[in-house]
């Protein structure tokens, strides 16, 4: 046998750099592990996202200042309304888990009361609800919160009518989940938000915005009406006044109320009813540098022999604020009428001169290419409508902006600002219209003017289940493919194969 150190030296210097080689890759590959042990993302790739958390989650999960404890007291093999859920709650648990610091700030435990009684009695005896309902515990900071199970879900009561359990038609739980969170980790953070009335304006919670009043409830936001005829001023403990769709002006006395709220610091969400005749309203927010201009924006298409009117408009979103910064890149669609509205530059072309600085007006959404802002639409006596090049706008054509007064004028500080949104239409909060982004815009508009601009990110979003209906016919279709056609395509080629061999 040859001695090693009888070798030649290059066979020596090879065998070295070969375990160097070796010791960089394990090197390598033990510093990437360990980096993307910290760095590394969770996604969901499921039809639905059942249990894709929205950024507002993970904002609140990240900003736990106490750990928060979550018992699921009941038991998977139950016959109550909402035992069925028990997979998707856990499953969900286990996202909020994931994002509260890693585990570290929210601890999970299930309690089976089949399995233990004398503990689940106990626990019933102390948070104070029957053995018989399905609930959640969350507790926190010396707070507590019962959920019951079957809110966490949105059911089908039909089948009641014949005897049969209610169905499951959305899972509900990180809405649920988010609203009894935000109340016990920020009891104070309850906003008081007023919403204008007596002069057609429309009030969450009732037809046709019961869908939005859900969404404000979920906010801990507590919706009331107000009524400035009766009413003479708006109370100090409004977080934010509402005027949603007014069809008829404000009077002299209820415009001046508006007028003192705003200049003491008050914030306003101002949806605009194209439809209504509002001058006097018009004429204050042009005071404040939104301008709302009497048109409709408006998208010609051409059916071949004749022309169409595209009313629906699409918008997309600005950056450079936060009610917008997690919606930009989507689309938003406003239905029926919509006006546009000018700011800064556009001001003086409308004839209007306003003292405020410049970075005071930020646009908020605009419509995409192609639609433009018509002076003359009333397509009256059937003659169509026309642009006017010198009065009607083109591209950009703003649907909603946003304005500061005083302060400073930034969507993260709210040091004395007042702050005022305005969006040329109120339509698409309507239930039947109402979509989710359009739903984000409006929970994160409410939410940094009420000051909780880290609640300003899109709303949790309702996690449908999806069902195959299949009739007969496509039963057979898909009986044919799978026990005909695949295996028959599979074994023509197979056949010629062995055909050509044995050949």
């Amino acid at each position: 046998m040859t001695d090693s150190r009888t070798r030649p030296r290059h066979l020596r210097s090879v065998r070295t750099r070969f375990w160097l080689q070796v010791a960089a890759a394990v090197t390598v590959a033990a510093c990437l592990i360990l980096w993307s042990s910290g760095h590394y993302q969770r996604r969901d790739f499921s039809r639905s996202r059942s249990f894709e958390l929205s950024a507002q989650s993970k904002e609140m999960m990240w900003f736990l200042k106490s750990p928060v404890r979550i018992t699921v007291c009941f038991s998977p093999s139950s016959t109550a309304t909402g035992s069925e859920l028990y997979g998707d709650i856990l499953a969900l648990l286990r996202e909020f888990q994931f994002y509260a610091h890693h585990y570290r700030d929210l601890t999970v435990e299930k309690l089976d009361p089949l399995r233990d009684p004398a503990r689940a009695r106990e626990f019933q005896a102390a948070h104070r609800f029957s053995g018989e309902e399905n609930v959640l515990v969350i507790e926190y900071n010396g707070r507590s919160a019962v959920i019951p199970v079957p809110e966490m879900g949105e059911y089908d009561t039909a089948p009641t009518q014949y005897g049969e359990q209610p169905r499951l038609i959305a899972f509900r739980g990180e809405q649920v989940l988010d609203s009894v969170l935000l109340g016990l980790v920020e009891p104070e953070s309850a906003r008081k938000v007023y919403f204008l009335q007596g002069h057609g304006e429309g009030l969450p919670g009732l037809p046709p915005h019961q869908l939005a009043g859900q969404n404000l409830k979920r906010q801990n936001m507590t919706v009331l009406p107000l009524n400035l005829s009766v009413t003479p001023e708006v109370p100090k403990d409004a977080s934010v006044l509402v005027i949603l769709g007014a069809l008829f002006d404000p009077s002299p006395g209820e415009l001046s109320a508006l007028r003192g709220y705003w200049k003491r610091g008050g914030n306003l969400l101002v949806l605009l009813d194209p439809t209504g005749d509002t001058p006097g309203l018009d004429a204050f927010l042009g005071e404040e540098g939104i301008l709302p201009r009497n048109d409709r924006v408006l998208r010609l298409v051409n059916l071949g022999t004749a022309t169409g009117i595209l009313r629906d408009v699409t918008g997309e979103f600005y950056g450079g604020s936060e009610i917008t910064s997690r919606l930009v890149g989507l689309n938003v669609l406003l239905p029926g009428n919509t006006r546009s509205l000018a700011i800064n530059d556009q001001l003086k072309a409308c004839g209007r001169t306003t003292d405020l600085p410049p970075d005071s007006t930020r646009p908020l959404i605009r419509a995409v290419h192609g639609f433009r802002g018509c002076s003359h639409f009333a397509n009256a006596e059937g003659k169509g409508i026309s642009f006017d090049p010198d009065k009607d706008l083109f591209f950009p054509v703003l649907l909603a902006a946003m304005t500061d007064l005083g302060g400073v004028h930034d969507d993260r500080l709210s040091l004395g600002a007042s702050r005022m949104v305005v969006t040329g239409n109120s339509e698409f909060l309507k239930d039947k219209f109402l979509s989710g982004t359009a739903l984000d815009f409006f929970s994160s508009s409410l939410n940094t003017l009420a000051g909780r601009t880290r609640m300003a990110g899109t709303t949790p979003k309702t996690k449908e289940f999806f069902t195959l209906n299949l009739d007969d016919q496509q039963l057979r279709f898909l009986l044919l493919w799978s026990m005909i056609a695949i295996p028959l395509a599979a074994l023509i080629p197979a056949g010629i194969v062995l055909w050509r061999r044995r050949r």
